[in-house]
């Protein structure tokens, strides 16, 4: 259960100093990064502990493992895409103001 929470952590950290990387029109984005790691780390859960019958309670130590892992795992990807996105050439184009002098 104390690696669960340390990977739960892990995923939090990570996306706060991302986040402080991050330009300032994307730093809000990291949150969508939680929610998708939250979203699957709950829903492999229970389908763990479906899969495995809700009734017996030792299995719910490592489904709880096994789901933060997938968790962490899904925060990550988020950052990762959220970061290439944010540094992308494309993005830093549309974000420069245009020269319109006249």
């Amino acid at each position: 259960m104390a690696w669960a929470m340390v990977m739960i952590g892990v995923g939090a950290a990570s996306a706060g100093i991302a986040g402080l990387f991050l330009p300032v029109g994307h730093r809000l984005a990291v949150a969508l990064a939680l929610v998708t790691g939250a979203g699957v780390g709950v829903t492999s859960l229970f389908l763990l502990m479906l899969a495995a019958g809700v009734d017996r309670p030792e299995t719910a130590p490592k489904a709880f493992l096994i789901s933060s892992g997938a968790g962490l795992i899904a925060v990550i990807a988020g950052l990762v895409v959220l970061w290439k996105r944010a540094r992308s050439p494309r993005e830093t184009r549309a974000r420069r103001p245009s020269d319109t002098s006249t």
